[in-house]
């Protein structure tokens, strides 16, 4: 793994998918406890853009790796202003190698999200996006990904500076940075969403960095 591990995008995959013993009954009889489970791998690239999407073989359920992940959560009612379900997942990753591998947790990590199941929906693919915030004993970070078929859900971490402007950004601030660039909208309202949706300008390691759309416009 690169000296700098802000240059690493871990990008975790897993299963999102019910949990009764995290089912709470609010208020408004709402809160639905899930969780999410899977491995996560760690890619070294500044530039977000070169970073695929792992692959499974094809009968296996998780990604091959020697990390795995489990977080859980309630999901509350969705927020109109933004149509977003917030998750704010507690759980543990193994981090280190050998008998340096341990179970970490983060501080805060709130993933949001439109839907809470894959419907197939090819009409606004963007609805299948996911996006994250939190922090933890190594700094800042905001994740990017999508729910997919199988209710499966990946999606790519960046790790920042304390000085990056990234610091500051709110979920609408992520969220608009991202969609600007990895969709596409036809005459006919059809929505297109690029994948892996991580690979765009708000997911490099540096966020002065150029998109890929930028520097084929200007190749200096």
């Amino acid at each position: 793994m690169s000296a700098n591990w802000r240059e690493t995008l871990f990008v975790w995959d897993g299963i999102l998918s019910d949990d009764e013993d995290e089912t709470k009954e609010g208020d408004d009889g709402s809160n639905i406890g899930l969780k999410w489970e899977g491995t996560w791998v760690g890619c070294e690239s500044a530039d977000a853009v070169a970073v695929e999407a792992p692959k499974r073989g094809a009968f296996e359920r998780d990604v091959t790796s020697a990390y795995s992940f489990t977080a859980s959560c309630t999901a509350s009612q969705k927020d109109p202003a933004n149509n977003f379900y917030r998750l704010s997942m507690s759980g543990s990753y193994d981090l280190g190698e050998g008998s340096d591998k341990k179970k970490h947790t983060d501080d805060v990590h709130d993933m949001y999200l439109s839907l809470l199941r894959w419907t197939g929906n090819l009409r606004d693919q963007a609805d299948n996006l996911v996006f994250a915030l939190g922090s933890n004993e190594f700094g800042k970070f905001i994740s990017v990904g999508w729910l997919r078929v199988g209710n499966r859900i990946t999606l790519a971490r960046r790790y920042l500076d304390d000085g990056d402007m990234r610091c500051k950004w709110d979920i609408d601030a992520l969220k608009s940075a991202v969609v600007e660039e990895i969709t596409t909208a036809d005459d006919d309202g059809l929505v297109t969403l690029h994948i892996p949706p991580w690979q765009c300008a708000a997911m490099h390691a540096e966020a002065e960095q150029p998109s890929a759309k930028r520097r084929k416009e200007d190749p200096q």
